[in-house]
């Protein structure tokens, strides 16, 4: 069977056309902002201080808890346990955190710096994350333990706990 050349004529204008449509959309996404729109709405892995620290006295090796704010901040107050990698140096820091077995706990004042620093790491393709919802004032405020310089001027149990140490990164 033969191709008649009408036919090729018309088969050459299809894939063109269709290379052509492919070509556009592509650059319709890579040219505007499209390109940046998620379909998939973010989320945090998130857990209340308690269960954490409950499940972190248990099994301590399984977790890498972080403290995402700056050294000065840190040495004031934080979470029993947690080690400093601020949110500064996180892009020089991820390299040596583990994508898999470890989880990686994140925590800060309020929980919004840890949330950056969430989705700086899920960016990165890291999985194994968990935010500490509310951060430090939650942490302080269910009476879990904290260590640190300022932590004698601390009043446990109450949310004006971190008046101290508040910093301009939450």
């Amino acid at each position: 069977m033969k191709i008649k050349p009408q036919d090729r004529y018309n088969l050459a204008i299809l894939l063109l056309s269709v290379f052509c449509a492919v070509l556009a959309t592509a650059s319709v996404i890579y040219f505007t902002p499209l390109r940046y729109v998620s379909l998939i709405v973010p989320t945090l892995n998130e857990t209340d201080p308690k269960v954490f620290y409950v499940e972190y006295q248990k099994h301590p090796n399984d977790y890498i808890f972080v403290d995402v704010r700056s050294a000065s901040i840190y040495l004031s107050a934080h979470a029993k346990g947690a080690i400093n990698i601020p949110i500064e140096n996180l892009y020089d820091e991820h390299y040596t955190l583990p994508r898999t077995g470890k989880k990686i706990a994140l925590i800060c004042t309020t929980g919004r710096l840890a949330a950056i620093a969430y989705g700086y790491l899920e960016y990165w393709g890291f999985t194994n994350l968990i935010h500490i919802q509310g951060g430090l004032v939650n942490w302080t405020y269910e009476d879990l333990p904290v260590e640190g310089l300022n932590v004698a001027g601390l009043s446990l149990g109450t949310t004006t706990v971190l008046k101290n140490v508040i910093d301009e990164h939450q």
